[in-house]
């Protein structure tokens, strides 16, 4: 007897679900396979910079500008560039390790880029503006170079 009463109740329960999912949406199985451009997104490397960009943020140019006066003197040492030289830098990326570096490429007068990291680490207040934070590779690379 017991038997048909865990039937019946079982049997009273299951039709009422049915019943209550019978106002449910049920997921469209259709997708788009006829998009032209489909996004396909790089994979991230840990460790890796960012791609670069030409769009500078004004936050980003505000700690280039920062440092422009030492940019300027470290890029003067190794690439011998001129006092007259107009500093502005042309394409941004950034590198998330043990702080961010921002990584800058500045267009040479011998139109070639010159590689420019700038170290930050967001904790610590005296770590900011220090020449040691800057750091220029003495190799410049060509304009159209994807291993930058």
């Amino acid at each position: 007897m017991q038997l048909h009463i865990f039937l019946i109740l079982f049997c009273i329960i299951t039709i009422f679900f049915i019943e209550l999912n019978n106002g449910a949406s049920t997921k469209n199985t259709t997708s788009k396979k006829n998009e032209k451009n489909p996004s396909k997104a790089k994979p991230l490397i840990l460790g890796g910079h960012t791609s670069w960009t030409t769009k500078i943020k004004p936050k980003h140019k505000k700690i280039f500008n920062d440092y422009k006066n030492i940019i300027f003197k470290k890029l003067r040492e190794i690439h011998k560039i001129s006092n007259t030289f107009d500093l502005q830098p042309d394409k941004f990326s950034t590198q998330i390790v043990g702080g961010i570096n921002y990584l800058y490429l500045i267009k040479l007068p011998i139109n070639k880029y010159a590689f420019v990291s700038i170290h930050h680490r967001i904790w610590r207040k005296d770590h900011y503006g220090k020449e040691e934070n800057v750091h220029i590779r003495p190799q410049t690379y060509e304009l159209n170079d994807k291993n930058i």
